[in-house]
């Protein structure tokens, strides 16, 4: 059984295009409920408010655009040709009945850098359940997955749904732009977009102690069959809207399959090293991606994060090896209430030790400048050593750092791996003496790439969540040419 949460299916993607004219093209859908959908005892009616995400790719005549929604048994099929044939109610004078059973009317007015809601449905005063007040609309330029669209986040849309918030429900949708300048004629449509409301449901919880960690829940109401779900958790890139483009720090995925009998997941608690406790993004909250075979939308959730900031930002740290030596150096962009730093050391099975403590330069542990500091440490360890810096507050609270991996004396590969075997899915990758930019691929024993990522700059890439198995680490160093392979063990 197919099973669609209420989406911007209708702004469709490319499946979800039934019929289209002109340049006028609606993509990548997605929605956010807010709050928690309700049955009204009176109405026996769905009420909900939601949160719209969609790609525009239009003409540079485009001004209005509207959007109007049916349930599907009521929808009307309208033709919009002739371009005077613009949707309306039978209440009118010559009106076609086309909005007479709509359960939503919207729009919004585009001519950069103008960008606003409509406050009323000129080719019909009587429209019914139009929506302005609440309505807000946000757009990233050139941010949307469709190649030379806008992402769009409609936010704050109410809807009265027919039936009860138990079962789901089919809606069908027509879009349509006009460059005209009181917007009566159509200049392209999309029409005749079908698609799901309430499930699956999708809330998370974040826990605010250091390191941070969440979980979250899925659940659905399906009746019969299964859906399978995919889902993702990426970290808010401070803006509180979620985009495929900005929003790009995967800290968990997997997939859980839901019917009838099993119709919930919950997830375990689960840790995002290293941003769980690295600033900016222990601060800020997590959105959790959900998708499906079965459903031409994506579903967002976001997860808040409504815990007290961490006291220090840093702007950078670094540890370097020099001969039997290791110098480390971090710079602040800002303190507050901070005491000091201990330095933390750990290499093989070992637990982190305090090699010594660094105290804050700020006055009174309060700063807005840039803070500079340096401590060097004695190590003529063969292996892999890795060091972290443990921030103190005036009221005793800790946050950490990032961790920073420095190679052994002993050591003098360009690519290092650890650890190897991995337990836990997690691989932690140097690279030595890096120049320009490396690609790097992880290759089953079958030959299939498994992970592939290109053009890293940096010396260090942690990844995770690799499935038990023997592999080939491919890496490409473009500064060189060099090729290397390392063989690597997930347990």
């Amino acid at each position: 059984m197919k099973k669609i949460l209420l989406t911007l299916c209708m702004v469709g993607i490319c499946s979800c295009l039934v019929n289209t004219h002109a340049q006028c093209t609606f993509a990548n859908p997605g929605v956010k409920i807010n709050g928690t959908p309700y049955t009204d005892p009176v109405t026996g009616k769905c009420i909900m408010n939601v949160d719209l995400y969609f790609d525009i790719l239009h003409n540079s005549g485009g001004k209005y655009f509207w959007i109007h929604i049916w349930p599907t048994s009521s929808y009307p099929n309208h033709s919009y040709t002739p371009a005077s044939n613009v949707p309306a109610t039978s209440l009118i004078s010559g009106g076609n009945g086309v909005l007479d059973n709509s359960i939503a009317t919207f729009g919004m007015y585009h001519k950069s850098p103008a960008l606003y809601m409509l406050s009323s449905y000129p080719p019909d005063a009587n429209v019914p359940n139009f929506q302005y007040a609440g309505l807000s609309i946000s757009e990233v330029e050139g941010g949307g997955i469709l190649p030379g669209s806008d992402r769009y986040t409609l936010s704050g849309l109410n809807l009265s749904l027919p039936l009860g918030c138990d079962i789901s429900q089919s809606f069908t949708a027509d879009l349509w732009e006009s460059q005209a300048s009181g917007a009566q004629t159509v200049a392209c449509y999309t029409k005749g977009i079908v698609f799901y409301a309430n499930d699956p449901k999708v809330n998370g919880f974040l826990f605010c102690q250091i390191p941070r960690q969440f979980r979250f829940d899925i659940s659905t109401i399906i009746q019969t069959g299964s859906l399978s779900i995919d889902y993702k958790v990426y970290i808010d890139n401070g803006d509180g809207i979620y985009n495929k483009t900005t929003d790009n720090i995967n800290v968990h995925s997997g997939n859980v399959i839901l019917d009838n009998v099993n119709n919930s997941y919950h997830s375990p608690i689960l840790g995002y090293e290293p941003h769980s406790y690295t600033k900016p993004q222990c601060d800020r909250p997590l959105w959790v991606v959900i998708s499906s075979p079965s459903i031409p939308n994506e579903i967002y959730a976001r997860i808040e994060n409504n815990c007290i900031p961490l006291a220090v930002k840093f702007l950078s740290f670094s540890a370097t090896r020099k001969n039997d030596k290791v110098e480390l150096a971090w710079t602040t962009a800002s303190e507050e209430n901070n005491k000091g730093f201990f330095i933390e050391r750990k290499y093989g099975n070992t637990d982190w030790v305090v090699l010594g403590y660094v105290p804050s330069t700020a006055n009174g542990g309060n700063s807005e400048s840039r803070l500079n500091y340096t401590f060097t440490d004695l190590n003529a360890v063969a292996g892999i050593s890795l060091y972290r810096l443990r921030q103190i507050n005036t009221d005793n609270k800790i946050s950490y750092s990032d961790v920073r991996t420095v190679s052994g004396t002993g050591q003098n590969n360009q690519v290092i791996v650890f650890p190897n075997p991995s337990q836990n899915g997690q691989l932690n990758i140097l690279l030595n003496s890096l120049q320009s930019e490396a690609s790097i691929c992880l290759i089953n024993m079958n030959g299939s790439i498994i992970k592939e990522w290109k053009n890293i700059t940096t010396h260090q890439l942690n990844i995770g969540n690799i499935p038990s198995g023997l592999y080939t680490l491919r890496v490409w160093l473009n500064g060189t040419g060099e090729v290397q392979n390392l063989k690597v063990v997930v347990n």
